[in-house]
């Protein structure tokens, strides 16, 4: 018997659903940061290249799938390519939850296929150009929301949210 893991997206968006800048994340903020790894401790990441690539890229400790159709793609330590989301995903297949990490069309493929979405609202309009898949609202409830005012540390205030599918 086959089985698939729990696919979730983590990623952060602005209000006008920016989601990066030239591959690179719009702003900076550390407790995001801090809550990025707590929710993603020791489970694996399916990215694109240029999310991999990037400058600020996150990669995960324990194993990482990176997106990319290019089979010369330097391959780095516990990290493995997929041409594809469905590869990336059965090469997944033993996991128990499964992190999508983006970039946009990379969000686009896994919205169908998540159960959840970890899903940072930055409380701020900005400049960008790549932008977080449009969400039908009706099919997410929020779980839970956690407020972050703006401070010393952090330009922008925002809402670390979880949303989980509704049953159909």
């Amino acid at each position: 018997m086959s089985t698939k893991p729990h696919l979730y997206i983590i990623a952060a968006m602005s209000e006008n659903q920016v989601i990066g800048q030239d591959n690179r994340l719009p702003w900076h903020l550390p407790d995001e940061w801090v809550h990025f790894r707590k929710v993603t401790d020791g489970k694996p990441f399916i990215q694109g290249r240029k999310s991999f690539e990037a400058a600020d890229a996150l990669h995960s400790s324990y194993k990482n799938v990176v997106l990319s159709r290019n089979k010369n793609l330097e391959s780095f330590d516990k990290t493995e390519r997929a041409d594809d989301l469905n590869e990336g995903i059965a090469l997944l297949k033993d996991e128990n939850e499964v992190f999508v990490l983006g970039g946009a069309s990379v969000f686009e493929q896994a919205l169908p296929l998540v159960e959840k979405l970890y899903l940072t609202i930055v409380h701020t309009t900005i400049e960008g150009d790549a932008y977080f898949p449009k969400l039908d609202w009706d099919e997410w409830e929020l779980i839970s929301s956690e407020f972050h005012d703006k401070d010393e540390r952090h330009a922008y205030s925002f809402s670390m949210n979880l949303y989980a599918r509704k049953e159909a």
